[in-house]
């Protein structure tokens, strides 16, 4: 086994030892974190045993294997902006909501302090 592998093994491990460490201090959510993990255990079964790649490669019909590794990456890497993009919107609608029900009770709260004033001011009521 050449350094290469040893490298990308280690930079794999240390990963997800780091995603397991934000996930403990809560920092992370657990549902997000398995997604990352399962890409740190690729990194590493495909630092382990190149030969998936270039069978995987050979298999689709691409010609040089890391070519297929850089189009992993990009369809990751556009999955992972659709979800948040997808989390945001969802958060952006949930904070409109939240927002329109604070008016409503900031503004039945002002109604009943007024109440409350006019019936002090008039106490014959």
């Amino acid at each position: 086994m050449s350094w290469q592998y040893l490298y990308f093994s280690v930079i794999g491990i240390f990963f997800i030892g780091y995603v397991f460490n934000m996930v403990k201090r809560n920092e992370f959510a657990e549902g997000k974190s398995i997604f990352w993990i399962a890409g740190g255990v690729t990194m590493i079964c495909l630092a382990v045993f190149p030969i998936i790649l270039v069978k995987l490669s050979l298999l689709l019909g691409i010609v040089y294997p890391p070519s297929l590794l850089f189009l992993f990456s990009i369809v990751f890497v556009v999955f992972v902006s659709f979800r948040q993009d997808q989390e945001i919107s969802l958060l952006s609608e949930r904070i409109k909501e939240l927002a329109q029900r604070n008016a409503l009770l900031e503004h039945a709260i002002n109604t009943l302090r007024a109440e409350e004033r006019s019936k002090q001011d008039n106490p014959s009521e």
